[in-house]
């Protein structure tokens, strides 16, 4: 008698020992698309193994079960702390695409930091099975919240506007969800959204794989699908997600979703030729103005839904303030809901996801982060215990301490103070870990502790990129250029798209004068981000250190738009200027951008660069008032005041005072390179082409032909110092075309090394 063939106890079908492992594939494929776990992955141990340790992780007990694997809750022993582990399922790990979907979902993932998206720390394999790592939410989410029935208008309104954001995070780094649904957003114990599970993710980026979704496969949830999944169009463009975040919206406001049906067929039918009920025909107290954001949201053709999450973002925030919403039309703003009458909490988390944002952003600009220091100030006055937030404003401390915008003591002190706080409230421990490094490596400037911190966050966390980098950061400042370089090289290759990586590796490559490396990888990040008007001038300028062609960078940066910050005007000034065009200098010079303090100083002085160069006689006052800015800030002679100190420097020089220019440029440079800088000690020593930090060369040269011996004897001893010459500059800057004539001259720029050798 022939043996009896096994069927799935779920579905009766035939299972072939060479399909799955053994698994039913459509109970697999089912259960992806929002059934039941399908046998037999509804019961036992998917790894087949005890709950015990796994490398560095103690299982403690099983969260969930997937199409692809298990979660469960681990303890991290290397850093003492609890993480949520999710292992593959061994049938599937078998199969060599299978085992790559899922590493993709944890890189997918682990290239969005954002704090409303659930963090993924590491990844790799635990006995051949691949497993990542990732924040454990202490919570619940939106789909127990909905057991209790539908949300009221404004808290689903709330919960919305917080997705919208981390949704809107993810595509700006090219990366469509595809699964948006209640269970897939976690709420933390304060009531904070967080987004997860990036398994069915589309990567749109300019490296992503191509080919690797088959027109006709259904990705997603078939109740949350957007019509076009609906029909199986594998381009997952954005609008997938905008139809998402209405189908969240709407399945918070009336507790069901948008479609339902006793079949798949019905359902996909549904989606494809039938609106959804509108939300006030299920629960008659929905809100006329959060109804059309839904509505729209849910639109059949994606060009009439929202063009971006940033904009459904944008409209609840509307609708929370009382405002009209767009999506009623110019008398759409009905019922009025004030977000001061919602949580703290939230409204606090709310601020903070703002804050981080234009941080992130707009980077170390002095008003920029002066508002993101006025929003975390503002959050935590709603929510004290918003631990997230502490760090962030312990980030800012130290960036204004550091940069040199504000290097008083007490910018350490306040920066130390956030951190206890952050710590007091239990924040997360490579967060924690993170923020220490830093402290030890702007705030106190401790290059061999700070170091070791982050080699111990490296060691906890080895395929973590901003670990990596972090640890490189420290690596260059101390002068280990190779290291640097190594570590940036990795942090590049675990994380892409990472646009703060590929940037300070290009930097890094920059200061060794390997410009040629540098353009590839600002080309890249162009393609990345080709609406990006600071990122191409950063790619002109390091082109001129190329050609030297000013003309040719002065018609490339007129081509470009402006930005919020003005780098694009500063640059096409300063450009015009060189060439000898003082009227389409004057014509680019933006006004004052920023308040007080150093920022204003820089901005002045710029100003007065330029207007020098044009003969307009304004430039004296500007200088003047300058001057006046910066004096109170050098008074504590500390490293952090060498930045305004050489700006300083630079002024008294253009002012006609050599003796005051360089004892202060002396002091800027003994400041940094007694720190143990090893790259702003070189800028401050000589001549690079960046906007804010002059260096002594050029004060040296504007001190007069008397000061020409001294010139040459320090431009040979850092011509081929890391960080601290671009030879393009000397020859394009009308400040050293006196000493251009000179005789020693020429062979000095003929001996600069390009790129810089750098030890291992």
């Amino acid at each position: 008698m022939p043996p009896v063939p096994p069927r799935c106890p779920a579905c009766s079908a035939v299972l072939d020992a060479r399909v799955l492992g053994g698994l039913c594939p459509r109970c697999v494929s089912g259960w992806m698309l929002g059934d039941s776990p399908p046998a037999p992955l509804a019961g036992g141990s998917a790894s087949g193994l005890p709950l015990a340790r796994l490398g560095d992780y103690e299982l403690l007990a099983e969260l969930g079960r997937g199409g692809m694997g298990v979660v469960y809750r681990a303890r991290q022993g290397s850093l003492d702390r609890v993480v949520a582990l999710k292992l593959m399922h061994p049938a599937l790990a078998a199969d060599p695409e299978h085992a790559a979907r899922f590493l993709r979902e944890a890189r997918l993932a682990a290239s969005l930091r954002h704090p409303g998206i659930v963090a993924i720390y590491d990844l790799g394999r635990l006995d051949g099975v691949p497993f990542f790592t990732m924040e454990l939410v202490e919570g619940s989410s939106l789909d127990a919240l909905l057991a209790d029935g539908p949300v009221a208008a404004a808290r689903a309104a709330e919960l919305a506007m917080i997705v919208a954001q981390s949704v809107a995070h993810a595509h700006e780094r090219g990366v469509v969800h595809r699964d948006l649904k209640p269970s897939n957003v976690l709420l933390d114990l304060e009531g904070r959204p967080l987004l997860a599970d990036f398994g069915l993710a589309k990567d749109l980026s300019a490296r992503a794989p191509r080919g690797s979704t088959r027109p006709g496969f259904l990705i997603g949830t078939p109740a949350h699908m957007a019509p076009e999944q609906a029909a199986g169009d594998p381009s997952g463009q954005p609008a997938v997600d905008i139809y998402g975040l209405g189908a969240l919206l709407y399945h918070l406001l009336t507790g069901c979703a948008p479609h339902s049906g006793a079949t798949l067929e019905d359902v996909l039918r549904q989606i494809a030729e039938e609106a959804p009920l509108a939300p006030r025909t299920l629960v008659a107290d929905v809100p006329a103005p959060i109804e059309a954001i839904v509505l729209r949201c849910l639109a059949k053709r994606p060009s009439d839904r929202y063009a971006s999450a940033r904009e459904v973002a944008a409209e609840l925030e509307r609708f929370l303030s009382g405002r009209p919403v767009l999506a009623c039309g110019p008398a759409g703003a009905g019922q009025t809901f004030f977000l001061e009458a919602a949580s703290p909490r939230l409204r606090a988390y709310d601020l903070f996801l703002r804050a981080q944002r234009q941080h992130d952003d707009r980077g170390l600009v002095s008003d920029s982060m002066a508002e993101v220091e006025s929003l975390l100030q503002d959050a935590l006055r709603l929510d004290p215990r918003l631990a997230r937030a502490h760090l962030l404003l312990c980030e800012i401390h130290l960036a204004h301490y550091f940069v040199g915008f504000d290097p008083n003591p007490s910018r350490l002190r306040a920066a130390e103070v956030a951190l206890a706080a952050a710590e007091a409230l239990g924040a997360e421990a490579t967060e924690l870990l993170r923020m220490r490094g830093f402290f030890l490596y702007w705030g106190r400037r401790d290059h061999a502790a700070a170091a070791r911190t982050f080699e111990q966050a490296v060691r906890a966390m080895p395929n973590s990129a901003d670990a990596i980098y972090n640890l490189a950061l420290v690596h260059r400042r101390a002068g280990r250029w190779g290291a640097a370089l190594a570590g940036l090289a990795r942090a590049q290759t675990l994380d892409q798209r990472n646009p703060r990586i590929a940037r300070e590796t290009g930097y890094t490559l920059e200061m060794i004068r390997d410009y040629a490396a540098a353009l590839r990888i600002f080309h890249v990040q162009q393609l990345l981000a080709p609406v990006d008007p600071a990122l191409h001038t950063l790619t002109l300028v390091t082109e001129l250190c190329v050609h030297g062609d000013l003309g040719r960078t002065a018609a490339a940066l007129a081509a470009l738009p402006a930005d919020p910050d003005g780098i694009v005007a500063k640059w096409r000034a300063l450009v015009e200027a060189w060439r000898g065009n003082a009227v389409a200098a004057l014509a680019a010079l933006p006004p004052l951008l920023a308040r007080s303090g150093v920022g204003l100083a820089e901005e002045l002085l710029l100003q007065a660069r330029v207007r020098h160069l044009a003969g307009d006689p304004s430039w004296r006052p500007l200088a003047e008032r300058a001057c006046t800015e910066l004096r109170p800030q050098i008074a504590a002679e500390h490293a952090g005041a060498a930045v305004p100190m050489m700006m300083l420097a630079t002024l008294e020089a253009m002012l006609g005072d050599p003796a005051a220019a360089l004892g202060h440029a002396d002091r800027a440079v003994e400041l940094r390179r007694a720190s143990g800088d090893h790259v702003l000690g070189g800028v401050l020593a000589g001549a690079r082409l960046i906007l804010r930090e002059p260096g002594r060369l050029g004060v040296l040269a504007l001190c007069g032909p008397a000061h020409a011996d001294r010139f040459f004897a320090e431009l040979a001893a850092v011509i081929n110092l890391p960080s601290a010459v671009d030879p393009a500059l000397l020859r394009v800057d009308p400040m050293f075309a006196p000493l251009r004539a000179d005789p020693r001259f020429d062979p000095l720029l003929a001996s600069a090394l390009t790129p810089i050798p750098v030890s291992a």
